[in-house]
């Protein structure tokens, strides 16, 4: 069986850490809601193309809430998505690393995995939320089949720092871990996405299960360490001799803001996960509004044509949507404004 997966981890109060893309506090209902627009976006646009599949979100929250005047627990059944839940057994210490905390609750749904599933072929594709698909992914699967996984790297330089570390200091940080010179400085794999047989789960949480505390011990002596899970999975890739594939054609990382960062090329209509960590509180959430909200069925029974035009259209790929982008950033200014302006009122 294959396994198509997201997941939600939720802050509690006095637990936040810092999500620069939601622009609000972590552990409220407004940034929250923004995650669940975007799992329920997912699940809809996979089983679009993905029907052979099994679909699963894995939340450390027990408690579904209600999206806009209707419940996610319903939308979720609607889609045959199973909900499990597991708690956050890896919460990093107060002060440990300041941004997205909860990236460490994947090896939360690792230890799930590797305790409730005996059937060592079946393969799990764990992806962020803010992804969609625009294709089906059977034959990602099948390409991992051979060794029971599949990862990407970013194809970042080695001096450029990525959540405190560059690939030379997490170069160092491997020799240092392993008590070994290498010779080569390691790939950065995209945390985002996750591909693995349950043989290879159990080997890669085994391994987590003996670093964690020496991540741990590593903080409280101010030494260097993993910050997150991306740079936590690349040394066990490492350490296990599990090689990113190179292809282009399954996933990508899609930068979509003309102001700070786009990387978008025509070729990217032909991936099939676009991955939009820019897009959360804008071209998703209006994708959303269009699928979810408006159509019934959530969006399934439009063709592919009238689909594709929708999402190139509202996610601005490969063409840039100017008239929204305005829009959106005329808006958002305006927003800033006003939330400063209360600000400066309530404390005078």
């Amino acid at each position: 069986m294959d396994y198509i997966c997201t997941w939600i981890c939720t802050d509690a109060v006095g637990e936040e850490s810092i999500y620069p893309q939601t622009g609000e506090k972590s552990s409220s209902q407004k940034h929250q809601n923004i995650y669940w627009r975007c799992i329920l976006l997912f699940f809809a646009t996979s089983k679009r193309f993905n029907k052979k599949q099994k679909h699963i979100l894995f939340s450390n929250n027990k408690t579904l809430p209600s999206l806009d005047g209707r419940s996610v627990e319903d939308s979720l059944k609607d889609l045959e998505v199973e909900v499990i839940f597991t708690d956050f057994n890896y919460k990093t210490p107060k002060g440990y690393f300041n941004l997205f905390q909860n990236q460490f609750y994947e090896f939360s749904i690792l230890e799930y995995i590797s305790q409730n599933n005996l059937n060592h072929d079946d393969q799990y594709l764990i992806l962020d939320s803010d992804c969609i698909f625009t294709q089906p992914v059977e034959s990602l699967f099948r390409n991992a089949t051979p060794k029971g996984f599949t990862s990407f790297e970013d194809d970042c330089s080695t001096d450029l720092v990525i959540h405190g570390l560059s690939r030379k200091d997490m170069k160092l940080l491997y020799e240092d871990l392993l008590d070994s010179d290498i010779d080569i400085v390691p790939g950065y794999h995209l945390g985002e996405f996750f591909l693995a047989s349950v043989k290879n789960i159990n080997i890669i949480y085994n391994d987590f299960i003996v670093l964690w505390p020496k991540l741990i011990e590593r903080y409280h002596k101010g030494q260097p360490k993993f910050n997150e899970e991306a740079q936590t999975l690349s040394f066990i890739y490492f350490k296990n001799n599990f090689q990113a594939s190179k292809s282009k054609v399954f996933l990508k990382r899609i930068w979509t803001n003309p102001v700070f960062y786009r990387n978008v090329e025509p070729t990217d209509v032909n991936v099939a996960i676009w991955h939009l960590p820019a897009e959360k509180t804008y071209g998703l959430y209006e994708l959303y509004n269009e699928l979810i909200k408006k159509l019934p069925n959530y969006g399934q029974n439009i063709s592919h044509q009238k689909y594709m035009d929708a999402v190139k259209k509202l996610l601005g790929i490969p063409n840039l949507n100017l008239k929204g982008y305005f829009k959106y950033y005329v808006l958002s200014y305006f927003r800033a404004i006003s939330k400063r302006v209360k600000k400066i009122l309530s404390k005078s």
